[in-house]
């Protein structure tokens, strides 16, 4: 009722009312009109002279500021960085009818769903050429599991040619790969460790690959400019579907993104000090976080290929873990780490003990088991390092020399004689302990020569439960008594009363290695 009121009386408004807003409106029109809003496109054709000004200045650019050195750098790196393009066929078993939208489509055909499917994932990443004959370094990760004969390299010249895997190493994230031809232009590498935080870098690559617009017919890699923004960098990473664990790296705030991974990170002079590896991002795209393994630490790998034919890492056989609040104030000790043993290690051989505390490394202090690592990666196969360790309040240096890095022998290689089917299950502790027989030996592919008692059985509340022991762990010493057998295990557990708590040193395998770990400290059972 109020709404039709009210617009009857709008309606009623004088007439005089009407013309004075319709004049209004007519003369704030002509006044736009008159300051040139809107400006019929007619008026164009009387300006004199040009619709805009121009600059008629040469701005020459000095080869030695840092715009000419970036320009002669990128102009010298250009034409050795390549894309590179994967196939990866995958194989996914059929979760039956109405599960996928592909389901129907098989079931339709073949009135039966096939068991499996197989598609085919693409991958895209960079490289750069470092041998004139076409051997190409790039990330393990852009060619991990892929199909080999499915690797596409594209020139900056717009050449596509196949590539074949030379040597992968996953544990560096470095691959070689190789293009027939020869006489290509290359990267030349540069000094990682002697670059600092705020330096200038580059980084070339093809982000995305080809797949923004272009008006020419170009395939040259595309730049992005920053600094150096913080050194040995240490985090874990997702490459694709993997989990990996880098450390030592060179983050940077040039902007890298998909497809840039294996591409050069370069300085100001062109000289490569990185590979462009991982970025650090929550939505997938840059956020000015990228991170490069240091071109010092691929030399190695380069080095040991020529020298062997193969990527060899250098080895002493030790397991660490970090110390806890608790163990470093129980220790008096702030920073190192606590050392388990591979049994016959270079480590175990020159005297190293499982509970040692490592503090120092040719001299150099260690708060962490990363540091520790790429201290024993600098140095080379055969060559000697010197560990200094804290034992029972002392500290003591022991040389190591280093041996690569291999495989522990199985033992069910090893002729061994037969024990006796005997076990003993022990309540004190709650554990089932037999003899090392032939069939124990392959079961758990114990070591060879390994003496001592394999634990077979172990109790869910039991103490051994509780501190972790398991089923394989071989004890081989119970208060400082060696146990070579069940004789031995037995006598050494008589001496033992309930309540006691009781120090056993065991042989454990973690990955595909046997370790000798600290002694562990059990409570027995009441």
């Amino acid at each position: 009722m109020f709404k039709r009121l009210r617009a009857a009386k709008i309606f009623r408004f004088p007439f005089f009312i009407w013309v004075s807003l319709s004049g209004l409106l007519v003369v704030v029109g002509i006044g736009l009109i008159s300051l040139g809003y809107p400006a019929p496109a007619i008026e164009l054709e009387k300006l004199e002279g040009s619709l805009y000004q121009e600059s008629t200045e040469f701005h020459p650019i000095a080869p030695d500021s840092l715009q000419g050195m970036m320009i002669e750098a990128i102009e010298t790196v250009t034409p050795a960085v390549v894309r590179i393009d994967t196939e990866r066929t995958e194989t996914v078993e059929s979760l039956g009818f109405g599960q996928s939208p592909f389901d129907e489509f098989f079931y339709h055909f073949f009135e039966q769903l096939p068991e499996e499917k197989k598609f085919t994932r693409e991958g895209l990443g960079s490289g750069m050429l470092i041998h004139e004959d076409g051997y190409i370094l790039t990330n393990e990760h852009v060619i991990h599991e892929v199909d080999k004969d499915k690797i596409t390299v594209t020139l900056s010249d717009g050449r596509t040619l196949k590539a074949e895997i030379v040597e992968a190493d996953k544990d560096s994230d470095i691959a070689i790969l190789k293009v027939p031809g020869n006489s290509f232009s290359v990267v030349k590498l540069g000094d990682s460790d002697a670059v600092k935080v705020g330096e200038w870098v580059l980084t070339l690559g093809y982000p995305y690959g080809f797949d923004l617009s272009r008006l020419k017919e170009e395939c040259k890699p595309t730049v992005t400019a920053g600094i150096i923004s913080a050194l040995d960098r240490a985090m874990p990473a997702s490459t694709g579907e993997e989990a990996r664990y880098y450390s030592g790296l060179i983050q940077t705030d040039a902007s890298i993104n998909r497809g840039n991974s294996g591409g050069p990170l370069i300085n100001i002079y062109g000289e490569v000090i990185g590979i462009n590896a991982v970025i650090l991002t929550p939505s997938g795209g840059s956020i000015g976080m990228g991170f490069a393994v240091p071109i010092d630490k691929v030399k190695r790998t380069l080095d040991s290929l020529v020298e062997y034919g193969e990527i060899r890492w250098p080895w002493i056989g030790i397991l660490m873990e970090e110390l806890t609040e608790e163990l470093s104030e129980e220790l008096g000790i702030e920073k190192g780490v606590r050392i388990s043993v591979e049994p016959d290690s270079p480590a175990e051989k020159a005297g190293v003990q499982p509970g040692d505390i490592l503090i120092k490394i040719n001299g150099k202090e260690i708060g962490s088991s990363l540091e520790v690592k790429e201290e024993v990666l600098k140095a080379d196969i055969g060559e000697k390092i010197i560990l200094t360790v804290r034992r029972n309040g002392e500290e003591l240096e022991i040389s190591i020399i280093t041996i690569q890095k291999g495989e522990v022998e199985e033992g069910e290689e090893e002729e061994v004689t037969p024990a006796e089917e005997e076990f003993v299950k022990d309540e004190l502790i709650g554990v089932e302990v037999r003899n090392i027989t032939p069939e124990l030996k392959k079961e758990y592919k114990l070591l060879k020569g390994e003496e001592g008692v394999v634990i077979t059985g172990v109790g869910r509340e039991s103490p051994v439960y509780k501190v972790g022991m398991s089923a394989g762990d071989v004890i081989k010493e119970i208060e400082g008594e060696p146990i070579k057998d069940l004789n031995d295990f037995k006598a050494a557990m008589e001496k033992i009363k309930p309540g006691d708590e009781i120090l056993v040193k065991v042989h454990r395998r973690i990955g595909n290695r046997w370790w000798s770990i600290p002694p562990i400290k059990i409570p027995t059972q009441k």
